[in-house]
């Protein structure tokens, strides 16, 4: 029969991409489409990968799919193939080659090569293949292990059976270990060598029925449903077929354990103490981890598993009043425990003495690993001689048993220290702050404390009195500056120290600082270390020695601080703690060094991003109560930023709570104690820009007044007071900077505007911002988009009716939660209650004004506490009008027609008025 089309054909191998190349003297489009009609393996030719470049082009066909098409392409009356090359013409041979031996299961995996290889038997992802005969060329080979690899990668039934045997019967190990064996026992681990036996080779061994006696081991076999337990040597009748493949196990354990063997090549039957230990410890992961069967006494995991731990009873003689003033304990009894077994410290030394393994006491066996054995002699040595910190005994006292011991590093041997119940009730007291004894606070305080804020007094006198260091983290406006000025007049007063407390604040608040001092607490004198006056060396000794309180910033609580250190301050207290919330610092180290009795964080922001700031806040506080910062990153941080750990969180809020008083304005302890509105006055000093820009204004304007006449006199005053209100607000402001660098550093007072609104967006609440200048709201604008990526709005006079009413909207909808508005613009006929801050941030100078804005959230319809806040620059006129506010009413009622009163004073009476006071200049 003639056919109708003869496709003469070449083919040659690519060594590279391991493919077959088919090309034609005629184009592909001639010849493909007949060729692989019929061709499953290429979905009929649909799925060609054809290569047009060249003349003609070329079809690319992979192993599988070539040695498909060779060997199964049928007869056909439609065309023929003529090969045209001798590589070609040996194909025929080659494929019925292979195509025979893979459908007569006459080919293997090439685990010999793998093992002659070391390991490269697994090539690109595939594993190697070879025949069970020779091979005509050495390419049927490599086209017979690609090929089969290729078939087991497109069919994933076959790849999936595959991959489950190479698991379970793994050439190597998870450790990394090789098969140990003939590649004909993994041959028939896997099957591939017919019926595989009905039963496992293993290897029993037998505790000694005495002490003293010898461990029994022995060869087993196993049946496969685990219903037949036998000794190898007691062979059934049924699996004597199989007598090689129990040889061939034996020889395998053999080549993983080599000294289990005997001289006459069989296994040792007695094993010692010494030998059993080696084998149930170290060997016996080995044969486990190649697949060998082991039967080991029941005790066995449980007492591998078990740790050695060290118990230290509490004498009774420690209570409560025994610890004032300690930082360790030493009186213990001692413990070691291992296995649920409780050794005395003298049965612990005399059975370490033995220096066995394996121990049998008490009808229980227990493991005693020398080396850590030794460590933990070392332990209850050192803990005796140096105590344990009573800070680890109050954290494991409040964490459960269960928590300490998941707690525990793996590779340390914890302490668990019993405690008695009398120092259980101490703890108890640090977790109930109702229950503590309270502090009367002498008459020298000058204010009344809410009760929870007496409560605060409390919590940090108690724990004072145990050297414990407090974290006062109550919400912005609940009072932490009085509570901590009334608890030292308390200390003052009943201990009489030696040495002043040392207060490190941001400089933006020293002022403050030193307003609620001269407020609440008179008689404290206080002596503040700051500006380029400050008293040096022996000079600050002598200084701060005839002081009760030293208030210093975080900036010299670095430059000075080997001032610092030549005085143990019987307290040190961080207000605005977050500021050492980086533990590697310059700033944070030198803090850490400072010695103090008692140490106090203030901060209503103790954690703004990480966990870490609480632990860096704490170690100062308490340090190594959290552990270092690795181990609390372990143990705490990471389960719970990561993992969303809620049992980790639950057990790191147990270990700080008691360390950590946190009261919110929502509380309701604290809500019914409050009065609706709270108003607080924060002093910020000058910066020298600012200092010297003020003074130049005010003398500058004095002189020119002395010669105007009286209509241009009060035109300069009025002119020179504008003046001095932008300066005191941002020195840009009043040099009209149109694009101002370092805007921040320029002014304190912005400083604590930034300070202030990070808090109140922590705790997620909304805030005006009042100020009598546009240009400084649109600077505050942009300053706080930025920070806070945020929008914040900004009314102002040139804001349109519609878009006055758009923001209102977004704002009571708590879309933008911050408000700007201009003084003059939003102070009346607005209802903005979602606010529940009001911050003035430059002032005018008339209280119904202010009130009339602050009233814009204080209002009906407001459910919440509003906190209103006034920023005073120190020593300024700003702060000498606040006082005349607050001294004389009287006076009061005429400032509030404006400040055209101002203009009618004489030059003196002016300049006492304007003048920078001392505090200014130095603050500067």
């Amino acid at each position: 029969m003639n056919v109708l089309q003869t496709i003469r054909l070449s083919c040659k191998w690519d060594e590279e991409d391991q493919c077959f190349e088919l090309s034609s003297s005629t184009p592909v489009s001639s010849w493909a489409s007949t060729l692989f009609a019929w061709h499953e393996e290429t979905f009929y030719g649909t799925l060609l990968d054809i290569d047009h470049d060249g003349e003609n082009g070329i079809v690319r066909l992979s192993p599988w799919q070539a040695l498909t098409l060779f060997a199964l392409r049928p007869h056909s009356r439609f065309s023929a193939i003529e090969w045209a090359d001798e590589f070609t013409a040996r194909l025929e041979e080659w494929v019925k080659h292979i195509w025979n031996g893979l459908r007569e299961r006459r080919f293997l995996p090439d685990a010999s090569l793998w093992k002659s290889t070391g390991g490269a038997w697994n090539e690109a992802g595939r594993t190697r293949w070879r025949g069970a005969d020779d091979d005509p060329d050495p390419f049927v080979a490599t086209w017979r292990s690609l090929a089969v690899a290729d078939w087991l990668s497109r069919d994933p039934e076959l790849r999936g059976i595959w991959e489950e045997i190479v698991h379970t019967y793994p050439l190597i190990t998870s450790q990394g270990d090789q098969w140990i064996g003939t590649e004909d026992d993994w041959l028939e681990q896997i099957g591939w060598l017919g019926d595989r036996p009905p039963f496992t080779v293993g290897l029993r061994l037998v505790e000694p029925p005495e002490e003293g006696d010898v461990w029994t081991l022995e060869a087993v076999l196993i049946a496969i449903d685990d219903s037949v337990i036998t000794p190898a040597s007691d062979i059934p009748r049924a699996w004597r077929p199989y007598e090689s493949s129990v040889s061939r196990a034996i020889r395998r354990i053999r080549a993983i354990v080599p000294w289990l063997g005997d001289e006459n090549e069989s296994l040792l039957h007695e094993l010692s103490d010494e030998q059993a230990w080696r084998f149930l410890s170290e060997d016996s992961l080995k044969l486990t981890e190649a697949g060998v069967r082991l039967l080991l006494p029941d005790w066995w995991h449980d007492i591998r598993q078990a740790q050695l731990s060290i118990k230290a009873k509490l004498s009774p003689s420690v209570n409560a009043e025994s610890l004032f003033g300690l930082e360790r304990l030493a009186d213990f009894d001692w413990r070691v425990a291992t296995n649920g077994i409780e050794l005395t410290e003298e049965e612990f030394a005399a059975l370490a003495e033995q220096k066995r393994r394996l121990i049998r006491l008490r009808g229980q066996w227990l493991i005693l690993d020398p080396a850590l054995v030794r460590r933990a002699q070392a332990l209850m040595e050192k803990a005796k001689k140096e105590g344990v910190p009573i800070h680890d005994i109050v954290a494991q006292t409040l964490l459960s048993e269960a928590e300490e011991r998941e707690e525990a590093a793996d590779e340390s041997i914890p302490i668990h220290i019993d405690v008695h119940d009398q120092f259980r009730a101490f703890i108890r007291q640090l977790q109930q702050l109702d229950g503590l004894p309270k502090a009367n606070v002498p008459p020298s305080f000058r204010g009344t404390l809410r009760p929870y804020q007496q409560r605060g007094v409390d919590w940090l006198v108690f724990l004072r009195r145990f050297g414990f260091g407090a974290c006062l983290a109550d919400d912005m406006g609940l009072g932490k500056t009085v509570q901590l000025l009334a608890y030292l007049t308390y200390v003052k007063e009943m201990e009489r120290p030696d040495t002043p407390a040392l207060l490190i604040c941001p400089t933006s608040v020293i002022g403050n600082w030193q307003k609620e001092c001269a407020r609440f607490t008179p008689d404290l004198r206080v002596y503040v270390h700051h500006g380029p006056n400050r008293a040096k060396n022996d000079a600050f000794v002598q200084t701060a020695g005839e002081a009760d309180l030293v208030i210093t910033s975080y900036n010299l609580a670095h430059l000075d601080q080997d001032d610092l250190k030549q005085i143990h301050w019987h307290a040190i207290c961080l207000d605005e703690a977050q500021n050492i919330k980086n533990a590697q610092t310059k700033q944070a180290r030198a803090i850490r060094r400072l010695s103090g009795k008692h140490k106090i964080a203030l901060s209503g922001t103790p954690v703004e991003n990480r966990l870490g700031e609480l632990w860096s806040i704490f170690h100062f506080l308490n340090p190594g109560y959290l552990g270092s910062a690795a181990e609390f990153e372990r143990r705490f941080a990471g389960p719970i930023e990561k993992e969303g750990d809620a049992r980790k969180k639950a057990a790191l809020q147990t270990l700080i709570r008691p360390f950590l008083l946190r009261r919110t304005k929502t509380d309701e302890a604290v809500a019914l104690n409050l009065p609706d509105k709270l108003e607080q006055k924060e002093y910020c000093p000058l910066t020298a820009e600012q200092a010297a820009l003020y003074e130049q204004l005010v003398n500058d304007t004095l002189e020119r007044a002395k010669e105007a006449s009286p209509f241009a006199r009060r035109g300069l005053i009025l002119q020179m007071l504008n003046g001095v209100k932008q300066i005191c607000d941002h020195p840009a402001l009043y040099l009209k900077e149109r694009r101002p660098r370092q805007l921040v550093e320029r002014s304190h007072k912005l400083e604590k505007l930034i300070e202030l609104i990070e808090q109140i967006r922590a705790n997620d609440e909304s805030c005006l911002i009042f100020t009598q200048y546009v240009r400084m709201g649109e600077m505050i604008q942009e300053l706080l988009s930025d920070l806070f990526d945020e929008r914040v709005l900004f009314l102002h006079g040139g804001v349109p009716k519609q878009t006055r009413d758009r923001m209102v909207d977004e704002f009571q909808a708590k879309k933008a939660p911050i408000f700007l508005l201009s003084l003059k613009a939003g102070g009346t006929g607005l209802n903005l209650t979602a606010a529940n801050h009001v911050i003035h941030f430059d002032r005018w100078w008339n209280p119904a004004v202010e009130n009339q804005a602050t009233d814009r959230a204080y209002r009906i319809g407001q459910t919440k506490f509003v906190h209103v806040h006034k920023l005073i620059t120190i020593g300024t006129i700003e702060e000498k009008i606040d006082e005349m506010l607050e001294q004389k009413q009287a006076l009061a009622d005429i400032i509030t027609e404006g400040e055209a009163w101002i203009t009618e004073l004489s030059d003196d009476e002016l300049r006492d008025l304007l003048a920078l006071s001392a505090a200014a200049k130095g603050g500067a």
